[in-house]
């Protein structure tokens, strides 16, 4: 993993290929140029998608030690870092979307000033935007109410890759 303008990058071991997030693609490796496949998500907390999804159920991966995996590379028999549990600073963070060519960010703080669900319209196509400040997160879904393809994003990072992007400013 590293970052390329702000934004994350993923390695695909199988094709050494690496996957750009928010360009939609992969950058290098056996399948440069290839479109990334988008899925449809809401990046939330584990209490949030609990009220939205009480029935959900979780499998947690574990190391040879029986510890859940902690997503970075340890040699076996190392010591255990401590975690230091960190403030996660949303204060640049909002939602990304692009529909139909046309790219909107929606900062976290503008859409706290908003309704928690409103209607609008965005490449058009009339969608709803959400938006849960204790979870702190924002997602999107269109008329029929199903998830559209948006990411939480640094808006540094969201401007980089889309600098003619509209920022949504919620009415005073």
């Amino acid at each position: 993993m590293g970052l390329l303008n702000d934004n994350l990058l993923f390695v695909d071991r199988e094709t050494q290929s690496i996957w750009s997030q928010l360009d939609g693609k992969a950058i290098s490796g056996q399948l440069k140029d290839q479109p990334l496949r988008m899925i449809p998500t809401i990046q939330t907390t584990w209490q949030h998608w609990q009220e939205l999804h009480p029935d959900t159920r979780v499998w947690v991966k574990t190391d040879s030690e029986g510890y859940p995996y902690l997503y970075r590379n340890r040699q076996p028999g190392s010591p255990r870092p401590a975690i230091q549990p960190k403030a996660h600073d949303t204060s640049a963070l909002g939602l990304g979307l692009v529909i139909n060519n046309e790219a909107m960010f929606f900062p976290l703080k503008e859409l706290a000033k908003s309704e928690p669900s409103f209607d609008y319209e965005l490449g058009g196509q009339r969608i709803t935007i959400h938006y849960n400040n204790t979870a702190p997160t924002a997602w999107a879904a269109d008329a029929d109410g199903h998830l559209l393809t948006g990411v939480m994003v640094y808006d540094f990072s969201w401007k980089r890759f889309y600098p003619e992007s509209e920022i949504f400013r919620a009415e005073k």
